[in-house]
């Protein structure tokens, strides 16, 4: 569920998200705003299920701001949090059907109540939405005139994948089948069962609703209406004959949702084209060979394998079950741990109370598959820059600390970070931008400088402690690197 709270107080609002264990409350996704404005235009987009609000803040108060949001949202539950005792506000609480008055400074155990409180609400007024709407489909007393008379039925369920312009779209699917019905001598009963789910029920006479030429107009239809604008599932149950058999087309309609999983978004699903068991076994060799890929960098082979997983459970048409998220759990759990071992930070795939388990909410195997996929590309594009930025830095560390070691060489140096010579003269020329002879030299050439400040040091004494053990072949790659000769370089500083 998702809950919105508004308070004006930077330190109790950012209290509030952080010492409240919402997820073991029932909330998976959170918004704060400091003020009722910032609420409002929040809600345009986030739809919540519960606010929590301030009644005292800059500008118009809690109780103004929770007066819109229940003419924007009539099932939306409120929690009031005041600092203030005032019987107005009290009155004003009730007035709304607010859960509790939380009174300042507020207790973490009153407010976690107010919430729980709050969810049980909004949970019994979705169930009883959905009661109405299965009571509304059985009960031929209940019929509007409209769909008395018909005999033969289908129900259908309309699935959105966001929270939002669902009383839009029943308007437009009215408008725009108005002529269809007509045509066919249909008749439609629409209603709204939850923020993302329409359902309805097509009634007709003999041989309708929905055969043959209809169905196709009826798929052309609802595809022109809905569009590719957002994403939506269309589950038609099957036809039968009689309100006594609406519930059977009812419960055959819940069920054809669940090929929304590998059918995919934006598609249109009869229940006579369901083929197969649509069952999965658990297995889980398929994280243990994804595991042996990742941790053998093999890319090509882990994300093949991602695509065969996703592909198999497209083709055998399985439903989407707690043990599928699971096995994609542990896939994203691989690619987790990856993550931590190459010190990655994947910043585009943070997860947090706000935004709630991915692997939680998705609704389609495709949509699994690609944000795995884009995942695993993440972690070798920028496991690879993580990890060679890391070993470069290594590489660098350990020169300034031995450069006086005239046998330092690259193999001690590639020994030091457990690779090949060549390997990290690729990776320190592809990330320094420099071979790590040319970072020896300029490292051993700037610590000569420094030492040559020091008048009481010979040139030689000087090539000797910076690595150099022939003071002549010193010499020559000094005045390469300065364009001048050690003692010319000791007489500038004299100069200076």
């Amino acid at each position: 569920m998702k809950i919105i709270i508004v308070e004006d107080e930077s330190i109790i609002r950012n209290g509030l998200v952080k010492h409240i264990k919402w997820k073991s409350l029932g909330i998976s996704e959170i918004r704060v705003a400091a003020n009722t404005q910032e609420a409002l235009t929040i809600c345009e987009s986030y739809i919540p299920d519960i606010v929590v609000s301030d009644i005292s803040m800059p500008g118009e108060n809690g109780i103004l701001l929770c007066r819109k949001l229940r003419k924007l949202f009539p099932d939306i539950e409120i929690i009031f949090v005041t600092g203030y005792a005032d019987k107005e506000y009290l009155k004003a609480a009730i007035d709304l059907h607010a859960v509790r008055y939380v009174e300042k400074p507020i207790n973490r155990k009153d407010i976690s109540e107010a919430v729980q409180e709050a969810v049980h609400r909004y949970q019994k007024t979705m169930e009883h939405k959905e009661a109405q709407l299965h009571t509304l489909f059985i009960d031929s007393a209940s019929f509007p005139i409209n769909i008395r008379g018909k005999n033969v039925f289908r129900v259908g369920i309309l699935q959105l994948g966001q929270k939002e312009g669902l009383a839009q779209i029943k308007q437009e699917l009215t408008e725009g089948m108005d002529g269809w019905l007509r045509k066919y001598s249909l008749a439609m009963l629409m209603e709204i069962s939850d923020p993302m789910t329409l359902s309805f029920l097509l009634g007709g006479e003999d041989g309708e609703p929905l055969e043959a030429s209809a169905r196709k107009e009826y798929v052309q239809l609802v595809e022109q209406i809905l569009g590719e604008k957002i994403r939506w599932f269309l589950a038609m149950g099957r036809r039968v004959e009689g309100t006594e058999h609406i519930t059977d087309s009812w419960q055959t309609a819940r069920q054809v949702k669940n090929a929304l999983a590998y059918l995919g978004w934006n598609h249109v699903a009869y229940s006579e084209d369901l083929q197969g068991s649509h069952r999965f076994e658990t297995d889980m060799t398929v994280v243990e060979h994804f595991a042996e890929a990742v941790s053998g960098k093999k890319e090509d082979a882990a994300a093949e394998l991602l695509n065969n997983f996703a592909q198999e459970l497209e083709e055998k048409q399985i439903f989407l079950n707690g043990e599928i998220r699971h096995v994609y759990y542990a896939l994203n759990l691989v690619i987790k741990q990856a993550e931590l071992t190459l010190r990655v930070n994947d910043k585009n795939h943070e997860t947090d109370v706000a935004n709630g388990d991915f692997f939680e909410y998705v609704a389609t195997f495709a949509e699994m598959n690609q944000y795995l996929q884009s995942r695993l590309a993440a972690l070798f594009e920028d496991g690879d820059a993580q990890k060679c930025t890391y070993v470069v830095k290594k590489v660098m560390d350990y020169i300034w600390e031995n450069y006086a070691d005239s046998s330092l060489s690259i193999k001690i140096l590639a020994d030091h970070v457990y690779l090949t010579p060549t390997y990290l003269s690729n990776v320190f020329k592809r990330s320094a931008g420099l071979t790590i002879g040319q970072y020896m030299v300029d490292v051993r050439i700037d610590k000569a400088k420094r030492l040559m400040r020091d008048p009481q040091l010979k040139f030689y004494q000087v090539a000797s402690m910076v690595g150099y053990m022939d003071a002549n072949y010193f010499a020559k790659i000094f005045k390469k690197k300065t364009n001048m000769t050690p003692s010319e370089y000791k007489e500038s500083l004299s100069v200076r």
